[in-house]
């Protein structure tokens, strides 16, 4: 992804952590756009897409973990922070990339934070889109969908680009990662919330429908991803 168009949401009580974390991510990822937040519910009263939220686990009163599921809805990836080593192997959420100890020394995060940037940030993808040339990682694609006659490419509800030159076919081979519900219809499996018999979820709310043909393949790579 262009690291101009990067957005990092911070959630974390302490002031003097949040300077701190915008201080590494600032260094991480010197271009990108940052906000910082007191609180979960302060976030959530305001919400806005970001690329990455780092997420504290013990914000105040509030249980980061257990804020994750509703957060998971506006970010893309989510790197839990704490200075409490054993709540870490509880940190298992939709969407998590990774984990700061703030016991670690700021060198050691800023290059945890880059290992990250690697591996879930950084653009490998080029398409041409009704705005222009876009350049993505295809793990931040939430599912790819033909509306008529066009070939739409969802990064979230507020970002959607038309695809020239595509066609699902073609998308299946440029995105190998994503799995197809329908003929119409490819979907990252890391974006569903919730899967039943006949529909499944994405966590912004999205409600896709997987064809008969496809339902049981669907659910079976769902469940492997899973277990």
């Amino acid at each position: 992804m262009d690291m101009n168009c990067l957005s990092v949401a911070i959630i974390d009580d302490c002031k003097q952590d949040q300077d701190r974390i915008l201080g590494l991510v600032h260094s991480a990822f010197p271009k990108a756009a940052c906000m910082a937040y007191g609180s979960c519910s302060e976030f959530l009263s305001l919400p806005c897409y970001c690329s990455l939220l780092l997420l504290d686990i013990e914000v105040g009163e509030e249980d980061g973990i257990r804020f994750s599921r509703d957060l998971s809805a506006y970010a893309s990836f989510i790197v839990f922070v704490t200075s409490m080593k054993q709540r870490m192997p509880d940190a298992f959420a939709p969407k998590t990339v990774g984990f700061l100890l703030k016991t670690e020394s700021n060198e050691v995060l800023i290059e945890k934070l880059r290992e990250i940037r690697e591996r879930y940030l950084q653009s490998s993808i080029h398409v041409q889109t009704d705005q222009g040339e876009l350049e993505l990682n295809p793990d931040m694609v939430q599912y790819i969908s033909r509306v008529g006659r066009n070939i739409v490419l969802y990064m979230n509800r507020q970002q959607n680009y038309v695809l020239y030159h595509e066609t699902i076919q073609s998308c299946m081979e440029k995105f190998p990662e994503l799995c197809m519900i329908n003929q119409s219809q490819l979907v990252n499996l890391n974006y569903i919330r919730k899967m039943e018999n006949d529909f499944l979820m994405l966590f912004d709310g999205t409600v896709l429908y997987p064809s008969r043909r496809q339902r049981r393949k669907v659910q079976e790579a769902y469940l492997r991803r899973i277990v």
